[in-house]
């Protein structure tokens, strides 16, 4: 999900009303104005008087945020974390794999993760390519006693064609099962934890 806030572009042409998204990849700008800032680019950032400002490929950017400039500044300077860690997985973490994994960031992530059945993992990641697979995941489920968090490796965009968030979600709540967290994997990516209700 990232850190989100409405603000306001400040340009040479005035100002604009738009909304910044902060993603592990960069920093996405919606609105009257709209930019994709990858987070490789930016440097130099300040907070002063309620504004946020850095550089980025040879231009300036300043965005007005009020009380919340400090902490978007603090933001844009820390590291993400990295996908092992916002996925939950440490050292040894005995992970279930349903599906290819389509980017090796993932693989990347996992390696250090021994593999094991559904009804033995602590953590589950499943890759959901067409809906015929999204539509068979509430059954498996079941059939495996499946009763901790799993990852729902997604589409992600216009441009995806695997299901999306929205079609992930109507899914699995309609089984029962919540979305509790988001990760970006890749541009054309993302994974969302869903937990069963008895899962905290």
């Amino acid at each position: 999900m990232g850190r989100q806030a409405k603000a306001t572009w400040i340009g040479e042409h005035g100002g604009a009303a738009v909304t910044l998204h902060l993603e592990s990849t960069g920093l996405h700008i919606s609105g009257e104005r709209r930019a994709l800032v990858p987070r490789t680019a930016w440097s130099r950032v300040t907070a002063a008087d309620g504004v946020v400002s850095f550089e980025a490929d040879g231009r300036t950017y300043r965005f007005r945020l009020g009380p919340a400039a400090p902490a978007w500044a603090a933001a844009l300077e820390t590291p993400p974390p990295p996908l092992a860690e916002k996925l939950g997985v440490t050292h040894g973490t005995p992970v279930a794999v349903r599906g290819e994994l389509p980017l090796p960031v993932l693989e990347d992530a996992l390696a250090d993760a021994p593999r094991v059945a559904p009804w033995e993992a602590e953590l589950i990641v499943v890759v959901v390519r067409s809906d015929t697979e999204l539509g068979a995941l509430p059954a498996w489920f079941l059939e495996c006693g499946i009763a901790t968090h799993v990852w729902i490796v997604h589409g992600k965009g216009r441009g995806a064609t695997a299901p999306g968030d929205t079609a992930v979600r109507a899914a699995l709540r309609a089984a029962g099962w919540r979305d509790t967290k988001v990760s970006a994997v890749g541009d054309a990516w993302s994974a969302t934890r869903y937990s069963p209700a008895k899962a905290s």
